[in-house]
């Protein structure tokens, strides 16, 4: 810069010097006006982006005095040109010396940055080839950005920035980001376990209970519980397979959807997620300026539509042969619990030590779904309890009374 300026004139520099002070000075008030919405004052970050509009028509006024705005084609090759010189030489110099001098929060900030660049000179590129095409004209600028883009090995200086250099802090978010949805999604399991858990108990003491109380023998009251207990083992893993599945594949179905939409109705898809950013808080300006730079990236459209507008996750995390091994396991769990007394005890008593041992499961379970819904243990526990001691009655109270109306 300062060998270009030793060759310009005097109103020349001063062009330049006052076309980067209104440009860093719309930065800056951008930067102003998003801190003041986070702080809560819509009114202060409205005259900053007043302000940073009138900075913009300053700072492009004087580039097209300078002459600096040119044809389309060669716009297009100026700007290639620059994101290249970025990506190779000074992204990477700028981190290497971010990280010698300590400045970790410098450097994923220029990688962040070094990132983007890679994919604006392949919509740059992209467009260029399309422009002379249609012109007539060829050049070596678009073939050097595409090497730029594929060959890894070219530039000597270039520094690859490994995960082991940046901030502890950086490298455990990352870590955090990436497992939560999954952690979430084993944590939806809950729901598995519980009604499986609690399925298992209650219906199989039903059972048991309704048989014992008829007064036949353990062994009648053992094979009818077992049997109970494996046909609704399968009915209940078969049951939550085809749930999760169906889940899975309307999820799946609304995705491909939403895709379908952005290839065929790109306006309409960008005007829906300007509303949705509006939705959120953001003025018009704002909300459009977000929109079209996550337009720029056609998957982080997609993404981003399917999160906000969708309430779907891009990653499909539901597993259906997972969630039909939870729910069968929880349900056999459950019904050998009222089952085992029988194998010892036999009369009123193995109903009682029955009835007794599913209480107490049911009682655990409902404190551990308390504790991992970080909800009062002792009051779970007591709600499935009091809906046992219930379940207990019926069963006892269909034993006593069908064999009489038989």
């Amino acid at each position: 810069m300062a060998d270009l300026q030793r060759t310009l004139s005097k109103t020349e520099r001063n062009l330049w010097n006052a076309i980067i002070s209104e440009a860093m000075a719309q930065l800056k008030y951008n930067a102003y006006a998003h801190r003041a919405l986070q702080e809560g004052y819509p009114e202060v970050a409205q005259i900053f982006q007043e302000v940073s509009g009138a900075e913009n028509i300053h700072g492009m006024n004087h580039l097209r005095v300078s002459g600096e705005i040119k044809a389309s084609i060669e716009n297009l090759r100026n700007v290639i040109s620059g994101e290249s010189k970025e990506i190779l030489t000074m992204y990477p110099r700028y981190v290497k010396d971010a990280l010698e001098e300590g400045r970790t929060d410098a450097a994923e900030t220029f990688m962040m940055a070094m990132d983007r660049e890679k994919h604006h000179l392949e919509v740059f590129t992209t467009a260029l080839e399309e422009l002379e095409a249609k012109l007539g004209q060829s050049s070596e600028i678009a073939d050097d950005a595409a090497t730029t883009l594929t060959n890894e090995n070219a530039p000597q200086n270039r520094h690859v920035v490994t995960e082991h250099e940046l901030s502890p802090t950086y490298a455990a978010a990352r870590k955090e980001v990436e497992g939560e949805r999954w952690r979430v999604a084993s944590l939806g399991r809950v729901r598995e376990v519980v009604f499986g858990g609690q399925d298992g108990l209650l219906s199989t003491m039903l059972l048991v209970t309704a048989v014992a109380a008829s007064g036949v023998g353990n062994t009648t009251v053992l094979i009818s519980g077992l049997a109970g207990a494996l046909a609704g083992m399968i009915s209940m893993a078969t049951g939550a397979f085809l749930g999760s599945r169906a889940e899975q594949d309307i999820q799946m179905a609304e995705i491909a959807n939403e895709a379908r939409e952005l290839e065929e109705h790109p306006g309409e898809e960008l005007a829906e997620l300007v509303v949705l950013y509006q939705r959120e808080g953001l003025s018009f300006s704002e909300a459009q300026g977000v929109a079209e730079h996550i337009a720029a990236d056609k998957d982080l459209w997609l993404r981003t539509l399917v999160e906000k507008e969708l309430g779907l996750s891009p990653e499909i995390t539901s597993n259906p042969i997972k969630d039909a091994i939870t729910m069968g396991a929880a349900f056999i769990v459950g019904a050998l619990i009222p089952i085992l007394p029988y194998f010892f005890i036999q009369g009123n008593i193995g109903i009682a030590a029955s009835v007794s041992a599913t209480l107490a499961g049911l009682f655990v379970l409902g404190m551990g779904k308390g504790r991992m819904v970080q909800k009062s243990p002792l009051l779970q526990g007591l709600e499935i309890l009091l809906i046992g001691a219930a379940a207990a009655g019926v069963g006892f109270g269909l034993g006593e009374g069908i064999p009489r109306l038989i």
